[in-house]
């Protein structure tokens, strides 16, 4: 098989990125306090840029993907918030709290964190369109952080990706190791997917 043949087919089925630059070897899970739940826009699932699949083989005991959107299936939003911990809906709507030591202080964990995921428009809609969310608190990262995800362009560099905003919340709420942790991994499938889409096979061997 041409080397140009293996960037467009042959990718790793659990990862998804081109077998050359399979970043499998670097997904080492650990566990967190905070469950997680991230609200999946079906769109996003064919997207191999997707970000979601790995906060969930990084946290297998914390996070759960969860599909919304799908033809002609009613998404329950009532399971979800009706799992224990302090449940946060992760979003900057208008009246999102910032999350910091502050906000710790005064809302003691365990915490239960609901993520929306897909694009901007399809994650605004989450809370808007599922009563049992519209009730939760909505809180959102603190000013200064920007994006180091260059796979999908953004209008501004404060809107990070899914996984991103996962990572820093948690730092938040857990504490900054698990952010370092997270991202670390986050980089490395960053920089990897890139030399993928690249066609630079040469650099297959660098992490």
């Amino acid at each position: 098989m041409s080397q140009r043949r293996a960037g467009h087919v042959n990718r790793c089925l659990n990862c998804r990125v081109n077998t050359y630059f399979c970043v499998c070897e670097f997904i080492k899970p650990f566990q967190i306090e905070t469950q997680v739940s991230l609200v999946v826009h079906v769109r996003e699932l064919k997207l191999t840029s997707n970000t979601a699949q790995f906060a969930q083989k990084l946290l297998p005991d914390n996070a759960q993907v969860l599909i919304r959107g799908r033809v002609h299936e009613v998404f329950d939003a009532a399971p979800v918030v009706a799992k224990p911990g302090r449940a946060l809906f992760l979003y900057p709507h208008e009246d999102a709290v910032e999350l910091n030591a502050e906000f710790r202080a005064a809302n003691p964990g365990p915490y239960h964190l609901i993520v929306p995921d897909g694009n901007w428009q399809q994650a605004r809609k989450v809370r808007q369109r599922e009563p049992s969310f519209a009730a939760l608190p909505a809180v959102k990262l603190p000013p200064g952080i920007t994006a180091q995800y260059g796979l999908r362009k953004s209008l501004h560099p404060e809107w990070v990706s899914t996984y991103e905003a996962m990572a820093h919340a948690l730092g938040v709420l857990e504490a900054p190791e698990v952010t370092q942790r997270l991202l670390e991994f986050f980089r490395i499938w960053v920089r990897r997917t890139e030399q993928a889409r690249s066609g630079d096979f040469s650099l297959a061997s660098k992490a």
